[in-house]
C-alpha cells in the first residue's frame, strides 16, 4: 500500500493524538480495577465500554499514523 505524504504539523496532530489515547488506557487500567471493587456493576460496563472504545480507537490512530509518511 502506498504511503500518503502527511504535513508535518498534521503528522504531530495525530502522534499526539495517539499518546493522549494510550494516557488515557493507562489511567482506565487502575480505575476498572477499583471501579470493579468498589462500585455497583452499570458504572464498571459503563467504564468497560470506555476502555474499549479507547483500545479501538488507539488500534484505528495507529493504523493511519502507519499508513501516513
Amino acid at each position: 500500500m502506498k504511503k500518503i505524504k502527511l504535513s508535518v504539523g498534521d503528522k504531530y496532530h495525530l502522534e499526539s493524538a495517539l499518546e493522549i489515547n494510550a494516557e488515557m488506557q493507562a489511567l482506565l487500567i487502575p480505575l476498572l480495577t477499583i471501579v470493579e471493587k468498589e462500585v455497583d456493576p452499570d458504572t464498571y460496563v459503563m467504564l468497560r465500554a470506555v476502555k474499549r472504545l479507547s483500545m479501538c480507537q488507539y488500534h484505528d490512530l495507529n493504523e493511519l499514523n502507519n499508513n501516513f509518511e
